[in-house]
């Protein structure tokens, strides 16, 4: 089963490079719900990027299981040029 997980919003302190490439940072998931979010973000035309989050993505309380961090994506898109 798929789902998404609990994100902080990353801090001020350092700015996503991504983001500065023109990539929109939009959820983490895992299983089914990443691959159908990939998949419908393609037919609707965007570029999909997918990265590995580390503890500092996650809330508190996930932020200790670092075996599933390397199950989870963070999903970006943006828009082909």
């Amino acid at each position: 089963m798929g789902r998404t997980l609990p994100i902080l919003e990353p801090s001020g302190d350092a700015p996503d490079p991504l983001v500065q490439e023109g990539w929109e940072r939009r959820f983490i998931a895992v299983g089914a719900r990443l691959d159908e979010s990939v998949a419908l973000y393609e037919q609707l035309g965007f570029d999909v990027r997918l990265e590995l989050p580390t503890a500092l993505d996650l809330r508190e309380e996930c932020g200790d299981c670092h075996a599933a961090l390397q199950l989870y994506r963070i999903v970006y898109t943006r828009r082909p040029a």
